[in-house]
């Protein structure tokens, strides 16, 4: 029927979908949250740059302004993501730690807006699965601080794709 658990009886359990809910992939280990840390520091290296090239193409100073926003709060998640992985590992990721992805120079505007959108939300899902395994208050705090930026970030691109032509 239903898989015991040790603590509540049963195991947590999707009734939608009659699958248990470690089997959804929300629910991931420390370990594996450590490695995602890791790559999200590429990650948000990599949305500094994106960004950087974004702010260039913006038509006006208010969307510049916008975009600048959101890449300096890039640039705080890196470091805070930095610091959580030397907490957890006692190691330093290399300065230099970057995610390849593709070119976007064929890319308009709008469509890097786009682009950045939905960046943003795959973020927000990541994050929330990293926080499920941070074991104090205060890592806990500061992922919850970048998972709320990265929501923030999706409203005001919201905004600027709504306001582009």
């Amino acid at each position: 029927m239903y898989p015991y658990n040790q603590y509540y009886g049963f195991d947590e359990y999707n009734y939608r979908s009659n699958v248990p809910q470690e089997d959804s992939g929300e629910i991931i280990t420390l370990n594996q949250a450590i490695e995602l840390i890791r790559k999200s520091v590429g990650n948000e290296r990599e949305d500094e740059i994106f960004y950087d090239n974004l702010i260039k193409q913006a038509p006006t100073e208010k969307q510049k302004e916008i975009i600048r926003s959101i890449r300096n709060d890039e640039r705080k998640h890196n470091q805070i993501l930095r610091k959580l992985y030397y907490d957890f590992t006692g190691q330093m990721i290399p300065i230099d730690t970057l995610a390849v992805e593709g070119n976007n120079e064929n890319m308009d505007y709008k469509s890097q807006l786009e682009k950045a959108l939905l960046g943003e939300l795959d973020a927000v899902a990541k994050y929330r699965k990293i926080m499920g395994t941070m074991p104090s208050g205060n890592s806990y705090t500061l992922l919850m601080s970048i998972m709320t930026d990265e929501l923030r970030h999706a409203s005001k691109y919201n905004f600027l794709i709504q306001n582009t032509k």
